[in-house]
């Protein structure tokens, strides 16, 4: 309603004076001058600013009931048990199509130094084997490019944060709050079914099962999803990393360990290493593709994903207490970003402040520095001693011959083995 009276160039203007007119409750001067700021730049109206500042403070209220359940220290209000956090490199693949060459893709062929952040998606930490949603978020380094949100200070890095399903059981802000409103009281399923007030949202509670039933073997296994929508240059779209093809995980894991999924990525980069396709799909007009719906699934039919890069995971070391420690703290946005680079839709901009009010907090009731990280070296810059992660690893000798398994001789003798030393 607030939108369809204010003319669109003055609702900029309309959502500051909201923001100064609340600031009996704002939490600090300085919160309210960021805010105002960050309002002017997304053009927020009234409404979804009072439900932004809502959830910032739902957000707070689960981390501090959550740990009163986990103990110290305070953690995110989602995906709070990491499984990970890894080195990485990200490549931009050569032939990247021309209207992708934008923002951190816009050179073929450059690659960057990267952290991935894997998780468990619960607000509380639980042991791996609850099924429950998984998380990938990767955090590209040494970025070039003017950032999109300059209140997230530091070095220049873009985030791409992604989970195991598709799509999200909140469709907009709306949702969104008055679901935090009920998470805040660790409620988990009171929005989607109530008595009283009567409520019953049956596709979106069938996303919300969709998305906590997932029971995976290692986090390199699934295919991880933005779920919300993006714009690169021109173009508006989603973003997939997907597990290269041939990726087999041979593991002896014991699940009944509550930290299986750290010890099956501990095992495999023990000898190996691990990859994904980093793939884009493009937002086609003629397909039921919504901005402001994120429980509508994108067809792949319609707009296949397109490999843009490739992300190597180096067979290394990460359990040591001081990466832990370094991963307890790193903050991810999908607003670390840079230049023709835009999260789109309220969700996103939801993201932005709330993920930003929710990182402030926990680091000042941890009394932890915020630190954006700049390379591989967990105290920043470049020098630092990094031959005791990498590993470097020997083939087997000698090595198995394998030959066409179809392979019938001429003269009707038996076929070889199709492996052998």
């Amino acid at each position: 309603m607030i939108r369809r009276l204010i003319p669109h160039a003055l609702r900029p203007l309309a959502a500051g004076l909201f923001i100064c007119a609340a600031s009996a409750q704002a939490n600090s001067p300085s919160e309210l001058s960021e805010l105002e700021k960050i309002a002017l730049d997304m053009e927020m109206s009234a409404q979804e600013m009072a439900a932004i500042e809502r959830a910032m403070e739902f957000g707070r209220e689960i981390s501090r009931k959550a740990e009163k359940i986990n103990g110290p220290p305070f953690r995110r209000d989602a995906h709070a048990k990491a499984t990970g956090c890894l080195r990485a490199t990200f490549s931009v693949n050569g032939d990247i199509p021309a209207h992708f060459r934008h923002s951190v893709l816009s050179q073929p062929g450059r690659e960057y130094q990267s952290w991935i952040r894997f998780s468990n998606g619960d607000m509380t930490v639980q042991p791996d084997a609850k099924a429950d949603a998984r998380g990938m978020a990767i955090k590209l380094l040494d970025v070039d490019g003017v950032k999109i949100a300059p209140e997230l200070t530091g070095p220049a890095t873009q985030d791409f944060i992604m989970t195991n399903t598709p799509a999200f059981f909140n469709r907009n802000i709306y949702d969104y709050v008055d679901n935090m409103s009920h998470l805040a009281e660790l409620d988990r399923t009171g929005w989607f079914i109530n008595l009283w007030p009567p409520r019953f949202h049956p596709e979106l509670f069938y996303r919300a099962v969709q998305t906590v039933s997932s029971k995976i073997d290692t986090p390199l296994q699934p295919q991880y999803y933005s779920m919300l929508p993006y714009q690169l240059g021109d173009t508006q779209l989603k973003f997939s990393a997907r597990p290269c093809p041939g990726m087999n995980f041979e593991l002896d894991i014991d699940e009944s360990d509550g930290d299986y999924l750290t010890e099956a990525m501990a095992e495999q980069l023990a000898e190996g290493g691990a990859c994904f396709d980093f793939m884009l799909q493009e937002r086609v007009a003629d397909a039921d593709m919504p901005i402001d719906d994120a429980a509508v699934i994108w067809s792949e039919e319609a707009s296949p994903f397109v490999p843009v890069a490739r992300v190597n995971i180096p067979p290394q070391t990460f359990d040591g207490e001081a990466q832990q420690a370094f991963c307890e703290n790193l903050s991810m946005n999908p607003w670390h970003g840079v230049d023709d680079w835009r999260p789109l839709g309220s969700l996103n901009r939801a993201r932005r402040l709330v993920y930003h009010a929710v990182s402030q907090f926990r680091h000042r009731e941890n009394d932890a520095r915020e630190l954006e990280p700049d390379s591989w070296c967990l105290e920043g810059g470049d020098d630092c001693d990094l031959s005791g992660i990498f590993h470097s690893t020997k083939p087997t000798w000698p090595l198995p011959r394998c030959f066409d398994p179809q392979y019938q001789p001429a003269d009707g003798s038996e076929p070889p083995p199709a492996c052998w030393e």
